[in-house]
């Protein structure tokens, strides 16, 4: 066998193939155990992930209860002010009507009376 350009190279390229085939074989074992591990972390957290999405369910729910708890006492409120702003509108007319009328009688009794007084003035 000769040893020229030719048969180096031949040489260099088996041993190029031979080494990128070891590598790539490395690395595909490697890859595989990758995916072996996160197909197990994967269905470890399938395994928690449901009981979570159930508790998170109930938690929505018993906040929608207490929601529409809420919902109620605010009806509630506005119903109660309702009936003391009806109460406060009908004892504001009960007083104001009186003293208003009152008010007018005293400023006539009072009218009355001065001009009663200024008359007697004048005549006396």
């Amino acid at each position: 066998m000769e040893w020229d350009a030719g048969a180096f190279m031949k040489i260099a390229i088996g041993l190029f193939f031979l080494a990128a085939g070891v590598g790539l074989t490395f690395a595909l074992i490697r890859l595989g155990g990758v995916l072996r591990q996160l197909t197990t972390m994967l269905h470890d957290v399938n395994q928690e992930f449901v009981p979570i999405l159930s508790r998170v369910q109930t938690t929505v729910d018993e906040v929608n209860s207490e929601l529409g708890k809420v919902d109620e006492i605010t009806g509630s409120v506005v119903a109660v002010t309702d009936k003391i702003e009806t109460t406060a509108f009908a004892v504001q007319n009960a007083i104001e009507v009186p003293v208003k009328k009152m008010a007018g009688l005293s400023a006539g009794v009072g009218e009355a009376v001065s001009t009663f007084i200024s008359r007697r003035r004048k005549e006396a």
